[in-house]
């Protein structure tokens, strides 16, 4: 991996770029480009498959929309799924490769984390108190003071608690396995493990950790994916600085893991069959990680003329703003929820107002995350510990 990317990679990790810090300036075209291209996918996946919920009751039974809201519901886990693989993957290779203090770096990270989602959780709550038929808060109000403590805390999930917004239980885990990436890129810096070690042993934690959630409900078993995103970086890294032209040859056969994996997933949540050895959670996981990585493979190793697609421009504003637009995109639902399908009475359940608002959905989601990463998100973060990286040493 050539010096840039690293250095690239290493500003980019806690959802924030150089660019986003020096908005006089931008880049020169890199890998992280279509990364952002592959946030912006899996934030569209994210809505989606929240979105799909607010039109059940409205679709009739047969139809191209209800089979399009089965697929939806069949993958309605992928975008989340995702988006926890890219945060370990990029957080994990930043620490092993930095040279910043452990109490400095994870300083930097809770503070890119923690302003926006103090934010919204301020603005769920007041939702919850002024209309209380959307409220999220316990009904015994003796039980606030505790469930709030374990929002701000980023406890639900990790403890039997019902998340205050939808997705947030997933930054209760990114937040916890920041600590675990931590020690093991310390462990694994000052220690001789080769690479494949590193990578073997990620994997045999990876489906430990799912086991554990399937078989104890300790957690979701899906969370192992962060494993997944730690194994991926340091396969990632060994194949760019000592393998780069086989990485380039394994790009077609990752597009045709990434189709198989991804049709299979679907046809396997679709049917939900009875399977040998292991539960169907398990191995949802276990194709969800191949598939989600041999995208990421892709967008790395791929020619340029493959990656354009990563680069369009929607799916770029999606990437960048994809911490506002994952805590954010709950409000675009709630005003379709709420206000604009009983506005539209009878012709709510109407085929093309449906279809022409899976486009409105995301346009209006695109439209609030921007607003809130660019004046909200981005200041926040501008006056917190965030520092920048010193130059990665090859």
């Amino acid at each position: 991996m050539n010096q840039p990317r690293v250095e690239n990679q290493e500003l980019k990790v806690g959802v924030i770029s150089q660019h986003q810090l020096e908005p006089k300036g931008r880049p020169e075209k890199d890998r992280l480009v279509q990364i952002d291209g592959l946030r912006g996918i899996a934030m569209c996946f994210v809505f989606l498959g929240h979105f799909a919920g607010v039109w059940h009751p409205l679709v009739d039974s047969q139809g191209a929309a209800r089979l399009y809201l089965r697929i939806v519901d069949a993958d309605a886990t992928f975008g989340s799924s995702f988006f926890m693989l890219i945060f370990a993957f990029f957080a994990y290779g930043s620490m092993r490769r930095g040279r910043r203090p452990f109490g400095e770096f994870i300083a930097g990270r809770l503070w890119r984390l923690y302003p926006l989602y103090l934010v919204m959780v301020a603005l769920y709550i007041a939702g919850s108190v002024l209309l209380p038929h959307m409220s999220k808060l316990p009904a015994d109000r003796g039980e606030w003071p505790l469930y709030l403590l374990q929002t701000v805390l980023l406890l639900p999930g990790i403890v039997p608690a019902k998340p205050l917004m939808d997705v947030s239980w997933t930054l209760s885990f990114i937040v916890l396995f920041y600590f675990v990436e931590a020690a093991l890129a310390n462990i694994f810096r000052s220690s001789k493990v080769r690479p494949a070690g590193r990578m073997l042993f990620f994997c045999g934690m990876a489906l430990l950790w799912a086991l554990a959630g399937d078989i104890r409900h300790w957690w979701e078993p899906r969370t192992a994916i962060l494993w997944t995103g730690m194994a991926l970086s340091e396969f990632v890294d060994w194949a760019s600085i000592k393998h780069h032209d086989w990485a380039a040859r394994m790009v077609i056969p990752a597009v045709g893991l990434f189709v198989f994996g991804g049709l299979l997933r679907t046809e396997l949540m679709l049917t939900l069959p009875s399977t040998p050895l292991v539960s169907l959670e398990i191995w949802r996981f276990g194709i969800t990680s191949v598939t989600l990585s041999a995208l990421t493979w892709v967008c790395y190793f791929g020619p340029d003329a493959w990656t354009r697609v990563f680069t369009a421009w929607p799916l770029l504003l999606m990437g960048e703003a994809n911490y506002s637009y994952y805590l954010t995109h709950g409000i675009a639902i709630k005003l379709f929820r709420f206000g604009i399908i009983p506005a539209m009475g009878v012709y709510a359940s109407n085929g093309l107002f449906f279809w022409i608002s899976q486009l409105g959905g995301i346009a209006l989601s695109v439209a609030i995350a921007t607003l809130v990463h660019r004046h909200v998100d981005l200041p926040l973060a501008r006056l917190g510990p965030l520092k920048r990286p010193k130059p990665a040493i090859p």
